[in-house]
């Protein structure tokens, strides 16, 4: 496995995250992407740098495995009345993605993008299937994160059979769902195209349900300190043969830097690498 982390979780701007990332002991860095301005001319993401990322995360000895598109979340390929931005806001992430040398884009899907029926199911469907053609020429990978179960990812990745469709996974969000991380992982199996590392902590709340997720548990606690079966899940991943990265989305419980320092040495020991 290789191990990475969000550029929030170690708080670095683009002048020194893949520096500071390559310092503490990390092979990637997942980009931040907080709006769509961003990657237009005049933002930090915007065609006339990328050139100068690329160049700072090649020196650095750091890869860029995935550029994370977080204001999908205010609505996107499942929202009835944004999916034309969704559309164009991805099509405009796989270009980013190809020349920032990253091979994957996460298309989130929480807060008002949350996927809450059969509609928007057969909605986000219906545009991956319009933006796997492009996903597969650019050579990026598109890796949906959302709250439905395991069993109904599988189907709609099956379903759009396209090697540049997969499942971002995280081990953490799944638990304030209520479903049980082991088994997301079984049903997933080679779906699963990117991972996120974080802690669940449910401390006597109500267990999460899909209708009512109890996300207030998440990053309650470092890594390894709360009810995410840590241990359980790196050997699972290592059963389905997933040897890529695992990206940190962890708190910060001292300053930033340690706490992702003690987050990545921890999976490190418990991975054996």
């Amino acid at each position: 496995m290789k191990f990475g982390t969000l550029q929030n979780v170690i708080e670095q701007p683009l002048s020194t995250v893949f520096t500071v990332a390559s310092e503490l002991g990390f092979e990637g860095v997942e980009l931040d992407w907080y709006d769509i301005t961003e990657s237009q001319p005049g933002g930090p993401l915007a065609p006339e740098n990328r050139d100068s990322i690329r160049q700072a995360a090649a020196q650095a000895r750091v890869d860029i495995p995935c550029v994370a598109a977080h204001f999908l979340n205010r609505g996107g390929l499942a929202h009835p009345e944004k999916e034309a931005f969704g559309l164009d806001a991805v099509r405009t992430g796989i270009r980013l993605c190809t020349d920032l040398g990253a091979a994957y884009l996460l298309v989130p899907f929480f807060g008002p993008a949350m996927i809450r029926d059969d509609r928007a199911v057969a909605r986000l469907e219906t545009n991956l299937r319009r933006l796997a053609p492009d996903a597969e020429q650019a050579g990026v990978t598109l890796a949906i994160e959302n709250t439905l179960r395991a069993d109904q990812n599988a189907a709609l990745f099956d379903r759009i059979d396209s090697s540049s469709i997969g499942n971002y996974w995280d081990m953490a969000n799944c638990m304030g769902l209520g479903y049980d991380p082991l088994e997301e992982i079984a049903q997933l199996g080679r779906r699963i195209v990117r991972v996120h590392a974080k802690e669940y902590y449910q401390g006597g709340a109500a267990s999460g349900t899909p209708e009512e997720p109890h996300f207030a548990g998440l990053n309650a606690k470092p890594l390894g300190e709360g009810d995410v079966p840590l241990p359980a899940v790196l050997t699972a991943l290592q059963q389905i043969g997933y040897d890529d990265y695992v990206v940190l989305e962890t708190g910060k419980f001292d300053d930033a830097k340690s706490s992702a320092k003690a987050a990545l040495t921890l999976l490190q020991e418990l991975s054996g690498t």
